[in-house]
């Protein structure tokens, strides 16, 4: 085994004064060739070409996997908007605010298994629970296909939410257990975007299932969109079983070597072994007693309740003047935000790596959002402005990525709190927008929601708050490490590795102590 190269205290303390993760500025200068080298580089600088290989196969297994996975999940749960918009209102004598009912009884189990489904990762080897589980979602969407009235519907649906709840913070929980600070947002970033992928995607397979399988053995086109979903699901899970190494420390995967495991294992510092507490209720006290979890649940949160106007309010908006679109064009053109999305996360996601500072990007992304959301509380614009804002919106799924990036660094060495951290940002923000969305986006309203982009408006404000807040405190900690190394006399770096060393001797943590 080529062992990784150990990088002395001064190295190791000027990369944690360019931390923007901790609150430290980015020090070193370079030309502009120099940055848009560096930006452009997928391996890091000096890494050997062993360290490369374990790289290249870390990223063929989890990261394909994982993006297939959100791919899938974000087909089917966007296919029953698609559908709605597609025959199966009418079919099924759907109206009202059924489709904001049918959105409900999915999140509501996805929303209620989600922390306990990713705390049980801690525990049940991922490699067999996240694709048994998409299997199991996959067989419901499946289902969907057959259902008849709209008590059948509801029950698949809720099956599919129940089963696809450990989906993304589940992938959320293998990024962050392989990869190196440097290395996790751009993979982060390539996660994210399998989601609005999938949701772009659902649209042109709706159109495709309706122009070219609309009546084929006596099924509706929006019947057969959700056979081709669970036809694109299963193999995905299949690979699962194979593809997701579980974490450094419990691996047996059988496509990496044991030393590339044990290389993992040095990579990511702490001997590759998060620190393991035992599943109890000190874990939600010790997660209560931080600023981290109210500040990151609470901007995700926001995320949620801004992002609601992007899934279905264009969509109705067009359904309701049909007379204007086709069927096609009621699919299709949505799908130009989820190709924001994707290029805006991207290109914030590589930015963040290089750099070390979501807080620019993120903070662009959501003062955009503002912007948009602003022009539809106007409503009294040029249709251009309208489509304008519906697409430039958009951008702001660009934290989706970064939050959770964020998030995941700053708990990084505790499996049991990062799986508790994010698990709850996407829990209570998929809670939260559940409850709200029949009463701030009733589809009883369209075209016009008033209500819904007024309170988007004060939504997408609130986050531009929250971000501020997060930074303030990353660079509060960043200040107190600092003063802590000077009391010792040590480099951020160095006391950081005494404080965790003196833990696993005594067997408690300063926290604990106080």
């Amino acid at each position: 085994m080529t062992p990784v190269p150990e990088k002395d205290t001064a190295q190791m303390s000027t990369e944690t004064a360019g931390d923007e993760y901790s609150g430290g500025e980015q020090a070193k200068k370079t030309s502009f060739m120099d940055s848009l080298k560096e930006s452009l580089r997928w391996y890091e600088t000096g890494m050997s070409k062993s360290e490369k290989l374990l790289l290249f196969k870390l990223d063929a297994m989890i990261l394909t996997f994982t993006c297939l996975s959100s791919f899938s999940l974000s087909l089917d749960l966007q296919n029953v908007n698609n559908a709605y918009v597609s025959g199966m209102k009418e079919d099924l004598h759907l109206g009202g605010n059924d489709l904001n009912m049918l959105t409900i009884v999915n999140q509501i189990p996805y929303c209620v298994f989600m922390i306990p489904g990713t705390m049980l990762m801690t525990r049940v080897r991922p490699s067999l629970l996240m694709p048994t589980c998409e299997t199991l979602w996959g067989i419901f969407t499946l289902l969907n296909a057959f259902a008849n009235d709209l008590n059948t519907m509801y029950a698949y649906r809720f099956l599919v939410g129940f089963f696809g709840a450990i989906s993304y913070t589940g992938s959320i929980f293998i990024i962050g257990s392989w990869y190196r600070k440097p290395e996790m947002s751009r993979r982060l970033g390539l996660y994210a975007v399998a989601n609005p992928l999938g949701s772009m995607f659902s649209g042109y397979l709706q159109t495709a299932a309706y122009d070219g399988l609309n009546g084929v053995r006596g099924l509706a086109g929006w019947r057969w969109l959700f056979i081709i979903c669970s036809v694109i699901t299963f193999p995905v899970a299949l690979y699962g079983f194979i593809a997701i190494p579980d974490t450094p420390a419990t691996s047996r995967s059988l496509l990496l070597t044991k030393a590339e495991i044990e290389m993992s294992r040095q990579r990511i510092g702490t001997g590759g072994t998060p620190r393991r507490n035992r599943l109890s209720f000190g874990i939600v006290k010790q997660a209560f007693s931080g600023w981290k979890w109210y500040l990151f649940v609470a901007s995700w949160a926001f995320l949620d309740q801004s992002e609601q106007r992007l899934s279905t309010s264009m969509s109705l908006y067009l359904k309701y003047y049909s007379n204007e679109f086709s069927v096609p064009q009621i699919n299709n053109l949505p799908t130009v935000t989820n190709a924001i999305s994707v290029v805006t996360t991207l290109a914030a996601s590589w930015y963040t790596d290089k750099t070390r500072n979501p807080f620019l990007p993120a903070t662009l992304a959501a003062g955009m959002y503002c912007i948009t959301a602003y022009i539809l509380v106007a409503w009294n614009v040029p249709q251009g402005a309208k489509f304008f804002a519906w697409f430039m919106g958009g951008s702001i799924l660009v934290l989706q990525s970064l939050l959770m990036t964020w998030a995941s660094i700053l708990t990084i060495e505790d499996l049991e709190q990062r799986a508790f951290l994010t698990g709850s940002m996407n829990c209570l923000g998929n809670a939260i927008k559940t409850g709200t969305n029949i009463v701030v986006f009733p589809a009883s309203q369209a075209p016009r929601f008033k209500r819904g982009y007024i309170w988007t408006a004060i939504t997408g404000t609130l986050q531009l708050i929250f971000l501020v807040l997060i930074k303030l405190m990353t660079v509060w900690d960043a200040k107190k490490g600092e003063q802590a190394a000077v009391i010792h006399g040590l480099p951020v770096a160095e006391i950081a590795v005494d404080e965790k060393t003196n833990e696993e001797e005594t067997g408690s943590s300063s926290l604990e102590k106080l």
